[in-house]
């Protein structure tokens, strides 16, 4: 009986250590920073799968802005359809209200006045990649820190 119990104590001493184990490496995992390289390439899957390019979007990875003016994803889709480009106009180091994260900028496609020509949209998001988003007001094209 004692010896089962050195057993079953062991057991759990080891499963114990494996446990935090795995909660440390994950944990790393999510605080691992990307670079401006991975920072654009996200951004640029991001704005395709939630419609914003001429390509289809990914409907089960939509992700919606802090204010939506659609009253369904189908009429949110059609909104967002082809207006901006798919690749990157520029990069700027931090978030709106000066956080750290990345902020990627993205040209209209088809601007139809000179102010929607001087402006773009941008995905914001943390250090990691984690809580990105489009923005809902338009960036100055001309604050971008690196054209791309």
């Amino acid at each position: 009986m004692l010896k089962m119990m050195n057993q079953l104590n062991l057991n759990s001493f080891i499963a114990s250590i494996l446990l935090l184990f795995l909660a440390t490496v994950g944990s790393q995992a999510q605080n691992q920073k990307l670079s401006e390289e991975g920072a654009i390439r996200l951004a640029e899957q991001f704005i395709v799968q939630n419609g914003y390019t001429d390509l289809p979007p990914e409907r089960s990875k939509l992700a919606y802005e802090t204010i939506e003016w659609a009253s369904n994803i189908d009429e949110m889709l059609i909104r967002r359809h082809d207006t901006l480009e798919r690749k990157a106009y520029g990069v700027v180091r931090g978030r709106k209200g000066g956080a750290p994260g990345w902020t990627v900028v993205f040209r209209y496609r088809h601007p139809s006045t000179s102010q929607m020509s001087r402006n773009g949209r941008a995905v914001t998001m943390n250090l990691d990649g984690s809580d990105i988003r489009v923005e809902h007001v338009d960036f100055i094209l001309k604050h971008v820190e690196r054209r791309l």
